[in-house]
Formats: C-alpha cells, sequence, structure tokens
C-alpha cells in the first residue's frame, strides 16, 4: 500500500492506537485499591465508553490532505486525554505499579507524537506529519504489550 491509502490506514491505526494508549496512561496514574480484575473490569468499561465516541469520528480521507489529519485529530485528541482522566481516577493494585508507570511513559509518549502530527498537518508538513504519526505507532504498539499482559481490551 503507497501513497494517500497508505496515510489512510496509517490515520486509522492512530485512532485506534490513541484509544489503547489513553488507556495506558491513565493506568499508569490510579491509586490502589481495588483488585486487579475490578481494576481492569473498570478500565475496560471506560475503553467501551471512549471506543463508541472515538469509532464516530471519520478517520482522515486522504492523508496527503492535511486538512483531514487535522479534522480527525482535532476531535481524538480531546476524547482521548478525557479518556485518560477518568482512567487516572481510578485505583489500581500496588503490584501493578512498575506495569502502570510504563504505561503511563509510553501513554504520554504516544500523545506527544499525536500531537506533533497535528502541529504538522497543521503546517502542512506532509513529511514530519507522516513521521510523526510512525513514531505514535511504535509507542503505541509497546504500550498494547503491556496492555495486554494487564488484560486491558481497548
Amino acid at each position: 500500500m503507497t501513497g494517500p491509502r497508505r496515510f489512510a490506514a496509517t490515520a486509522v491505526f492512530v485512532l485506534i492506537a490513541a484509544v489503547t494508549a489513553t488507556v495506558i496512561v491513565v493506568v499508569a496514574e490510579t491509586g490502589g485499591g481495588a483488585t486487579q480484575e475490578e481494576y481492569v473490569a473498570r478500565v475496560n468499561a471506560i475503553c467501551v465508553e471512549y471506543g463508541k465516541k472515538l469509532d464516530a469520528i471519520p478517520p482522515p480521507g486522504d492523508l496527503s490532505s492535511p486538512g483531514s489529519v487535522v479534522e480527525s485529530l482535532e476531535q481524538a485528541i480531546p476524547l482521548l486525554l478525557a479518556q485518560e482522566n477518568e482512567i487516572r481516577a481510578l485505583q489500581h493494585p500496588s503490584k501493578l505499579d512498575d506495569d502502570v508507570a510504563e504505561l503511563h511513559r509510553l501513554t504520554d509518549e504516544s500523545l506527544d507524537h499525536l500531537r506533533d502530527a497535528l502541529r504538522q498537518a497543521l503546517e502542512r508538513a506532509l513529511y514530519p506529519m507522516a513521521t510523526a504519526l510512525t513514531s505514535f505507532e511504535e509507542a503505541r504498539d509497546e504500550a498494547k504489550v503491556i496492555s495486554r499482559r494487564l488484560g486491558f481490551h481497548c
């Protein structure tokens, strides 16, 4: 897949990954009273709620048109941050501290890359925008490993 189609596919993956990344960030900041099963269930419920909202955002039709990227990311980033804040408000068992901290780091990194992609799209800088989206995907993929290990289905 090349050209605009590859960029469009990347944008769809970005939105999906962003949801996962947000869950990761939120997990990192939660406190410690719930069991792991309760915590995971709560995180997954938040992911379902925000996943529906994120699914309603149309992916960019053509990534070679920065305006479509801007439109999608301007809608997705605030939702991802709201999801993150809800998950951060949850308490997690202390035995998850290390994984949650790493998820937090990776989520912050992935959201930074999404913000950078938005900035580049606003400047109509296609190559830097694509680079930022690729960096986002890399951070997201690392975060997914930890997310799956914890039992998240976001």
